[in-house]
């Protein structure tokens, strides 16, 4: 029997020709033919019916086309109509999508960077339900002869030498023009890692009933603002507001609202621990539909690289030359330009990152821009102002969208964090701004907190100062054994973030500005209660790891300075005093204010924050987030009792 690598397309109603084709080839008795069936289980890849790869003939993506010659009233080159006018996507273009994202995702493997390992990918159209001679006597123009010899029909199924000779004879008469190299008409470069990287259980991600509802919680409230911005149409929007307040989400919207409309789309970001998530929750999110597109989600330099720049921050001032040069080139201008862009973390992007963007998309494509106002924490060497001036153009021109009210965050831990970024390191001047803000909810419309369904007990956000010694081992691993419990309650997802300030090489004994991360120890424990309670550990500290995506589930291990567009159920975060002194540390770069750092820290959690500090006299954050969540606290009290 052939080598199934998938499972076997179901009999779903609109979907029984699917179903035929992978039962009729699944009987041939050659297993050198390999069949991947629905290949929409890789975060970058668009859906594709069909991957046959076979020793005498290469590797194939395959469009599948399950209808009845009657049912089509119009196919060109370019247009494909259904019966009662009916327009759809074209076949053509789908299998081109399928076969480029496949190329793209096949370059990001390393094995596949060398050129001897990399696989030519042919292309055709499978009519699984007409028969040869009914396409020729249907649609006998002359400019579509080229076209029909380059797609394969219900007649040659029906034996494994006749799928072969199809399947050949688009070696001179490809579907998109490129005729198969004479080393690529069988066997070539790495199989094995082909295989290893499209098997499904590497790939498919396992969700639980808690996160799965916990990725829906906020969608309803999302999609209101999504659906201004429905295709098709040309928008520029931004959506301003808050850590917590949504702006990741409703791009997430706009993006499978754009996907499912067969749209080709980017989300990219700065962060790249951020762009791993979205990837992950693009594949969970994302609807299996006939009419498809692709979204690609890259961090800045994620992109970068894929557009021809190499060289890193070196090399950072060409990048737009190098892009320009890169898509005038033979490879190059075969790539797909994006119909919609959406950007997220936008106050640290610079000017170049969007002239860059501009160069990717088409025309008349639409913009979305998340913007967090006091979340900047990069470039303020390189930037005098932030936002950047395309940006601050940009912000001025687009549909604005303030976005106010928290997805996240319970309202006293809301307004901690917005009271840290507004007033620090001013107790007073935070109390008086806190009593304003508690006053103001006197309505509905003026909640700070939408419908969060937090644990009954309230108890969202503590500080535990942490001992000296071989005490502070023990307790770190009480913190988060209790944190790992208290999330498992919670039904906000069961997962934990824990952030550490990134480690560095020691300073000399004495140094004014000396800081102490505590990452080493956290990684020692959460190593040994993984062992214990056989729960994954996802460090993300080591920047080669930073892009991984990460298990559902997984306990993840951050920093404070790289921890921004991240939230879990409960978050751990230790060093907020040592991230201090960092920031006030001289060095090559100019670092981000201490307030900006505090005030994203402080509003990742969705259930609670735990804030593990060492006592330290001269740290103002211990006695201002002391101060403020005391008067947080009396301030709920207050108004819970009236």
């Amino acid at each position: 029997m052939a080598t199934i690598h998938t499972t076997l397309p179901a009999d779903r109603p609109g979907h029984h020709g699917e179903y035929v084709v992978g039962q009729s080839l699944s009987k041939f008795s050659e297993p050198k033919l390999e069949l991947w069936f629905d290949v929409n289980y890789i975060p970058g890849i668009t859906d594709i019916d069909l991957i046959l790869f076979e020793s005498q003939i290469g590797l194939y993506v395959i469009e599948i086309k399950s209808m009845k010659i009657d049912s089509i009233e119009k196919f060109t080159n370019t247009e494909f109509i259904l019966i009662n006018n009916q327009p759809k996507q074209h076949p053509l273009a789908q299998v081109r999508t399928g076969q480029s994202k496949l190329r793209d995702h096949l370059k990001r493997i390393p094995k596949f960077q060398n050129k001897r390992n990399m696989l030519f990918v042919q292309t055709t159209i499978l009519w699984s339900e007409i028969t040869r001679k009914e396409w020729k006597q249907r649609f006998n123009e002359p400019e579509l002869g080229f076209v029909q010899e380059a797609m394969i029909f219900k007649d040659d199924l029906v034996s494994y030498n006749s799928l072969i000779s199809a399947l050949q004879r688009i070696w001179e008469r490809p579907l998109l023009g490129i005729a198969t190299p004479a080393n690529a008409r069988g066997e070539h470069g790495d199989m094995p890692e082909f295989r290893r990287v499209l098997a499904p259980q590497t790939n498919i991600i396992e969700i639980s009933a808690s996160m799965s509802n916990e990725l829906s919680r906020p969608v309803n409230e999302s999609k209101k603002l999504a659906g201004k911005y429905a295709p098709p149409g040309v928008f520029k929007a931004s959506f301003q507001g808050p850590p917590g307040t949504g702006k990741t989400t409703i791009l997430r919207e706009i993006g499978l609202m754009y996907l499912a409309a067969g749209a080709s789309v980017l989300h990219v970001c700065f962060n790249k621990v951020l762009a791993a998530d979205q990837k992950r929750e693009y594949q969970l999110l994302k609807k299996n539909i006939d009419e498809y597109g692709f979204i690609d989600v890259f961090d800045v330099w994620e992109l970068y690289k894929e557009l021809g720049l190499s060289g890193g921050l070196s090399k950072e001032k060409e990048v737009v030359a190098v892009v320009k040069a890169f898509l005038e080139s033979e490879e190059g201008k075969h790539r797909i330009k994006y119909d919609a862009v959406l950007v997220d973390e936008s106050q640290d992007l610079r000017d170049d990152f969007f002239k860059v963007l501009e160069l990717t998309v088409r025309p008349n494509a639409s913009w979305f821009i998340a913007y967090g106002k006091g979340q900047e924490t990069n470039n303020f060497a390189l930037d005098e102002t932030h936002p950047s001036p395309w940006l601050t153009k940009f912000l001025s021109e687009a549909d604005p969208n303030f976005l106010k009210r928290s997805f996240r965050n319970s309202t006293r831990a809301f307004l901690i964090a917005q009271s840290f970024w507004e007033k620090f390191a001013s107790l007073s001047d935070a109390k008086d701004w806190l009593k304003e803000k508690y006053a103001q909810q006197t309505t509905n419309d003026n909640q700070f907190e939408l419908d969060l369904v937090l644990p009954t007990t309230k108890n969202d956000f503590r500080i535990e100062i942490m001992p000296h010694g071989s005490a502070r081992r023990l307790a770190i691993k009480s913190l988060i054994l209790s944190a790992i419990e208290d999330s498992r309650k919670a039904n906000r997802g069961e997962d934990l973030l824990i952030a550490v300030i990134k480690p560095s090489s020691p300073k000399p004994d004495g140094a004014e500005f000396a800081f102490e991360s505590s990452y080493e120890l956290v990684r020692e424990v959460l190593l040994e209660i993984s062992e214990e309670l056989k729960i994954d550990i996802h460090d993300v500290v080591p920047n080669e790891n930073r892009r991984e995506i990460t298990k559902i589930g997984a306990i993840r291990l951050a920093t404070l300075q790289g921890i921004r567009g991240l939230s879990a159920s409960h978050v751990l975060l230790f060093d907020l005093d040592q991230l201090e002194l960092w920031a006030k540390q001289p060095g090559n770069s100019i670092k981000p204010p201490i307030k900006n750092l505090g005030y994203i820290a402080l509003s990742r959690s969705k259930a609670s924050t735990i804030v593990a500090i060492s006592s330290n006299e001269d740290s103002e954050v211990e006695e201002f987030l002391f101060g403020v969540l005391a008067f947080a606290t009396q301030e709920s009290l207050r108004l819970g009792d009236k």
